[in-house]
């Protein structure tokens, strides 16, 4: 995949990690900060996926969101990929930390998809395969393969929401 590749190893490391970059980002947060979440395949345990550590930091408003972005971007190791999205690269992997306001659909999906595949294992095992198949089908192409997988993501946040998933999720987001 381009310059991400897919890797199925099992890492027990990755929970240590976020805590570890969280910290990072607590030093920087400021007050508009209303919580930090580790989301993506390496948060839910034994999934396999990229070799990236996805962090997700929701603030009050737009404007903090920029700021935030803008002091993560001055501090060593981090790049601004996007508006709201700074990357620091370790040697064996990546850390994404996609910054966004509390109103964002996009934290609740990623927040309830996690919850969900970390309950159920019948639908973290689907997910597995169709991630498995869309790496065969796609070895070298990262946005093809994320679009192989999107119709078993919308079919598994649609199962999570009907069961109360969204509901879950903490008052501010």
């Amino acid at each position: 995949m381009k310059d991400r590749n897919v890797t199925f190893e099992s890492d027990p490391y990755w929970p240590e990690r976020y805590e570890d970059e969280r910290e990072r980002l607590l030093e920087v947060a400021g007050d508009r900060l209303l919580g930090v979440f580790h989301v993506g395949s390496t948060a839910i345990r034994d999934l396999p996926g990229k070799p990236a550590l996805d962090i997700v930091a929701v603030y009050t408003d737009e404007e903090s969101v920029q700021t935030a972005a803008e002091k993560l971007d001055e501090r060593e190791g981090y790049e601004r990929e996007s508006d709201s999205t700074v990357v620091r690269w370790e040697d064996e992997y990546a850390v994404f930390v996609k910054l966004h306001a509390q109103d964002d659909q996009r934290v609740r999906n990623q927040l309830v998809f996690r919850e969900y595949l970390r309950e159920n294992p019948d639908a973290r095992n689907e997910y597995e395969r169709i991630k498995r198949t869309a790496l065969e089908e796609h070895p070298e192409d990262l946005e093809t393969y994320t679009k192989a997988k999107s119709e078993v993501v919308a079919s598994i946040l649609e199962r999570a929401r009907k069961e109360g998933y969204e509901e879950r999720l903490p008052g501010f987001v």
